[in-house]
């Protein structure tokens, strides 16, 4: 038998942007060619190892045991930062997740843009042995209510996220190179993603997968016995996806923990189902109270379990 023919994701060159945003809208995600030097990607690497080798296996369905984490990536690592604000990644916000819109003030038009803001910046490593994670979309955090464009084609604004995976070593089908459904953003919320629609998101040292949030995605397999796949992970958010006030500047970590559960619950110290407000993957108000333990992380709401009826 032929070996199966997988869906493909298009590679353009970081300096082709056009052609880049049209990859996107046409597939919901592309790799960026060259979108860092090696030596900038090797800085990274060497940020974040030491978190890296400090983290500990994951108790529960998100992450494979054999996954690392490093969260805080930007704080971490000043090449990260660089990459925050690189001309491609505003060109590309500027498409997809900035929000401009008007209102009257009276009788006088006000126009208002939300520039995007980084939602994640972490890094993850797939050890060897390390399962494939389920198929899903990042935007389940924002509660999108995806409707189907397979007949209209892609509307921009459509989707509030988009992100950017930076390998740290060339990916490989066999050390875990992310899966993608090319087209998949382009589904309604009914539709079922399944194993056989995915392409696998292969790439050099230096290159980048760029994705909307709406884009069926997830971690590879690594089946080799000796390979450690990490991606350092970008992703922004339309502005407007956070509290008006911003209380967590506002209060002090007593104020806060001298609250009830419920009162720390409105204002924002709990994870929103299924994974929006953690801190190192923690709940904020235990990570407050020092009420957890650094060796046992693991999901964050009882939704990520799979369906044991179904398995």
């Amino acid at each position: 038998m032929g070996s199966v023919e997988r869906p493909s994701i298009q590679h353009i060159h970081r300096d082709e942007v056009d052609k880049i945003v049209q990859a996107i809208v046409q597939d919901g995600g592309v790799i960026i060619k060259n979108f860092a030097s090696v030596e900038a990607v090797e800085r990274v690497n060497a940020d974040t190892l030491p978190y890296l080798e400090k983290d500990k296996p994951w108790k529960g369905d998100l992450f494979p045991p054999e996954t690392r984490r490093c969260c805080r990536l930007i704080g971490r690592s000043p090449t990260a930062r660089e990459w925050l604000v690189d001309p491609v990644v505003s060109k590309l916000l500027d498409v997809f997740v900035d929000k401009t819109t008007h209102n009257f003030y009276g009788e006088t038009k006000h126009t208002y843009t939300s520039k995007a803001i980084l939602n994640t910046g972490l890094t993850m490593r797939i050890g060897p042995g390390g399962k494939a994670q389920r198929l899903h979309r990042d935007d389940k955090n924002f509660h999108v209510d995806h409707q189907d464009q397979t007949k209209t084609g892609y509307r921009i604004g459509s989707d509030v996220e988009l992100s950017f995976l930076v390998p740290g070593v060339a990916t490989t089908i066999e050390n875990g190179a992310t899966q993608v459904i090319p087209g998949s953003h382009l589904w309604g919320a009914d539709r079922v993603p399944m194993v056989d629609e995915i392409g696998y998101a292969v790439m050099e040292k230096g290159d980048c997968l760029a994705f909307l949030g709406g884009l069926y995605h997830a971690g590879g397999h690594n089946s080799t016995t000796d390979q450690y796949r990490p991606v350092h992970d970008l992703s922004f958010i339309r502005g407007y996806l956070r509290q008006e006030e911003n209380a967590y500047l506002a209060f002090s970590t007593e104020e806060v923990l001298s609250w009830p559960f419920d009162v720390q619950m409105r204002m924002g110290y709990t994870v929103s189902s299924p994974n929006l407000g953690f801190v190192d993957f923690i709940q904020p108000y235990k990570y407050l109270a020092g009420d957890f333990d650094p060796n046992q992380p693991g999901d964050l709401d009882s939704s990520q379990e799979p369906n044991k009826a179904a398995a």
